[in-house]
């Protein structure tokens, strides 16, 4: 849900006068790779993805941190017991104690109730991501910077102009 954060507020940042080096979420990658950009956030200077390690480290460690939880809801947190690793929570919703520090899970109505909601939270970022996406893809601009071009001409530069111009060429 903090991926639609995280391509909003670099673009506003740099629209208000940051330098971030690339605000543009889909343009960032690339940008790294073909260069030595340094990430600027926050005014802090030098922050460096994976330490200039390159994309192998990266995909490494998120094959290392993702992969081991993904195994645990996989197989069924209890039948890691029998290893040695012992998991909060159950297999279809994990968390537990660690996640819940202030046990809002002891009301039993308001715990299904939060559950809906984080998924459906959940589910309208995918849907805003996808509207990136596709933006991305139409454009060739940021999500912020398309808001900013639909305010200042909507009759103009709208879903139906962009599409009829991605047919035309």
């Amino acid at each position: 849900m903090l991926g639609v954060v995280g391509c909003v507020v670099p673009e506003l940042l740099a629209l208000r006068g940051v330098d971030l080096g690339e605000p543009v979420w889909w343009k960032v990658g690339a940008s790294k790779l073909s260069s030595d950009l340094t990430l600027n956030w926050g005014g802090i200077e030098g922050f460096r993805i994976a330490g200039k390690q390159g994309i192998g480290l990266i995909a490494a460690c998120q094959a290392v941190l993702m992969g081991g939880p993904e195994y645990a809801r996989y197989v069924g947190i209890r039948s890691l017991e029998p290893v040695g690793v012992f998991l909060p929570g159950d297999q279809n919703y994990p968390g537990g104690g660690p996640f819940d520090p202030l046990n809002y899970a002891a009301d039993a109505d308001g715990f299904v109730d939060q559950a809906v909601k984080e998924i459906k939270n959940g589910r309208l970022a995918m849907l805003a991501m996808l509207g990136f996406f596709a933006q991305a893809a139409v454009t060739r601009k940021g999500p912020m910077q398309n808001v900013l071009d639909f305010v200042a001409d909507p009759a103009s530069d709208n879903i139906v102009t962009n599409i009829t111009r991605l047919l035309q060429g």
